[in-house]
């Protein structure tokens, strides 16, 4: 063989063995991931995990979405990235159970009206085409389950929902959740709140009357802020926890939500301020006071409060506070993974109960400038200087939301009310059989969208608490799937600045609070001038008088030019600073880099050039 085809079939040897592996560590080592990121973006979670094993038969995922109309979106485009990587995580981890189809649906083909047939929700786009980015998934039995359209702002619950399809293609029908609540929320009542919507996506919603005589077969009961109950009620509440034993119940000493006008401008009828369950929580462990309501000055909310000189200003407001990842508890799993914090609207308080075998565990809490104050006088909307004015801080944090656990006995122990035919005393039951699990938090408020939803023209709806990551969490535990668990918050890949942006609020506070001065100043002393003009004191026709007054509007004409120069001034400095955080954050990160890499090559050539001499 000639010598000079040696490098060319070298090289062309090269290729073929590079492309051969490549093709072949695919096919071995595809299910093989090392996730280097921080937070674990592609590591699927031990739920999902525990889901995907009990697993029976294959699933087929169909993953319909429009390249070419999302091709000029680049957040789009980039989310389907995310999106499609964590499909793809599913399906090499589920050993081919799950059987992933990535589809172009191109208009008027059969795969757009299977789209349709499906019930996949377009997405608004500019252009007004149609962009379909949605998932359908179905089991061997034709079951299916859909998630109708991939939402930018629902990164951190990807996960969950990626997962509760599985789930629900698994079992044979969706657990049924009892609700029972007074408040303007059920069907009834016109388009539910986004919480509702949630639970009717995820289980089969049984709604309680107001008058029940009995409660029905479900895996659990949800008390939402409820009627006002006679004992016979309150006896069936109590028998369906010793033998059921998964209750949920959300109660509140001043419920917003349940006096809220209707269309009519009236409150809904047979509305209540407060709520509670009698004599039950105290056998639960839990002692819950609807007179008192729980504040907190260190965790307010911003609100915007007309000051006595007729000024907006945003203020901390300690009726409506945001309790944190600090104020929560991080062994339990329902809360072990938020970190948004929850929202609450003039809560109640929860005190345990020093009951043998049962366990109470507080779930969220306030800071440790939580204080109470009186419902009636919390309904009168105080400002924050009124609630501040008397402020007494409580010895201890208040508990918000707690889990009880344990062997409960009966709030009746003599047995049904008397005189009741519906009960039988050959059925009652003094001591539950086996653990039980209740959770209590003492607000109702707190699951209305103003408290955990933002509306925005431009991107939509976007959740801003974890109230609705919460309350499906402690849902899932008493009904659904224990597996769904902690995955319904997972931190979102976009990764911002976190320094870069702290530094260009600090910068911004500075100019901000230059800003306003400069702007009062110039802002009084122009009503001063025009006061003067308008009297007339500056017309050369007043004589003596009028010459102080011109001599005054003419200091205040210069005293306007000067601030108004300055506050240019002060523009131009925060536009510098900027633009220089910006050329600094350039060079160190994408000047520098390549600079140093050049450095080492040429240092490498000179030192290998001396070794050879």
């Amino acid at each position: 063989m000639k010598r000079s085809l040696y490098l060319p079939l070298m090289i062309l040897s090269l290729v073929v063995l590079f492309l051969a592996g490549n093709q072949l560590s695919g096919q071995i080592f595809r299910a093989w991931r090392v996730d280097l990121t921080e937070n674990g973006l592609y590591r699927l979670s031990d739920g999902s995990v525990a889901v995907m094993d009990r697993l029976s038969e294959p699933v087929e995922w169909r993953f319909y979405y429009s390249r070419a109309e999302a091709a000029q979106y680049p957040a789009i485009r980039a989310y389907a990235s995310r999106v499609r990587e964590m499909l793809q995580a599913y399906s090499d981890r589920s050993g081919g159970l799950i059987r992933l189809t990535e589809i172009d649906p191109e208009p008027f083909s059969a795969d757009e009206d299977a789209v349709i047939a499906a019930g996949l929700t377009p997405m608004p786009t500019e252009s007004g085409e149609t962009l379909y980015f949605g998932l359908v998934a179905r089991n061997s039995v034709d079951d299916q389950a859909v998630i109708p359209l991939f939402r930018e702002d629902s990164e951190a619950r990807l996960e969950y929902e990626l997962t509760r399809l599985l789930s629900e293609l698994d079992r044979p029908s969706r657990p049924r959740l009892a609700m029972l609540t007074s408040l303007p929320i059920t069907p009834d009542n016109g388009a539910p709140n986004r919480f509702v919507r949630e639970l009717a996506g995820a289980y089969d919603l049984v709604w309680v009357e107001p008058d029940f005589d009995s409660l029905p077969d479900a895996e659990a009961l949800l008390i939402l802020h409820p009627p006002e109950l006679d004992r016979s009620q309150l006896y069936m509440i109590d028998q369906y926890a010793l033998t059921r034993g998964r209750i949920l119940a959300f109660l509140d000493p001043l419920a917003h939500l349940a006096l809220r006008p209707g269309p009519d401008g009236l409150p809904p009828l047979r509305a209540r301020r407060a709520s509670d369950l009698g004599p039950l929580l105290a056998r639960w462990g839990v002692a819950f006071d609807p007179q008192t309501v729980a504040m907190d000055r260190t965790l307010g909310l911003p609100v915007e409060i007309v000051e006595a000189d007729g000024r907006a200003r945003r203020r901390a407001y300690p009726l409506w506070f945001s309790a944190g990842p600090e104020q929560m508890s991080r062994t339990d799993v329902s809360t072990a993974t938020l970190d948004l914090g929850v929202n609450f609207g003039s809560p109640g308080r929860l005190e345990e109960i020093g009951l043998e075998h049962v366990t109470v565990t507080p779930l969220v809490t306030t800071s440790a400038d939580g204080a109470i104050l009186d419902a009636d006088i919390a309904a009168g909307s105080p400002g924050p200087d009124d609630l501040l004015r008397n402020y007494v801080v409580s010895p201890e944090p208040l508990i918000l939301a707690a889990r009880a656990s344990g062997v409960f006995e009966t709030a009746f122990p003599d047995g049904p009310p008397p005189g009741d035919i519906l009960f039988s005393p050959a059925d009652h039951v003094d001591q539950a059989g086996q653990p039980v699990d209740i959770t209590v938090v003492a607000d109702a408020d707190w699951l209305d969208d103003s408290f955990y939803v933002r509306n925005d023209p431009a991107v939509g709806e976007s959740l801003v608490a974890d109230n609705l990551i919460l309350v499906m969490n402690l849902i899932d535990m008493a009904a659904g799937d224990s597996a769904l668990i902690g995955l319904r918050s997972r931190t979102p890949s976009v990764r911002p600045m976190s320094r870069v942006d702290r530094l260009r609020e600090e910068a911004e506070a500075r100019y901000v609070e230059v800003q306003e001065r400069l702007e009062t100043e110039i802002a009084e002393a122009e009503t001063r001038l025009t006061a003067l003009t308008l009297q007339g004191s500056t017309s050369a026709l007043l004589g003596n008088g009028g010459a102080d007054a011109r001599a005054e509007a003419a200091n205040l004409r210069e005293q306007i030019a000067e601030r108004r120069a300055e506050l240019r001034t002060v523009e131009r400095d925060f536009r510098r600073d900027i633009d220089a955080l910006n050329a600094n954050l350039q060079f160190w990160t994408i000047g520098l880099p390549p600079a140093l890499i050049i450095l080492a090559g040429i240092a490498g050539s000179l030192f290998r050039r001396r070794r050879r001499a």
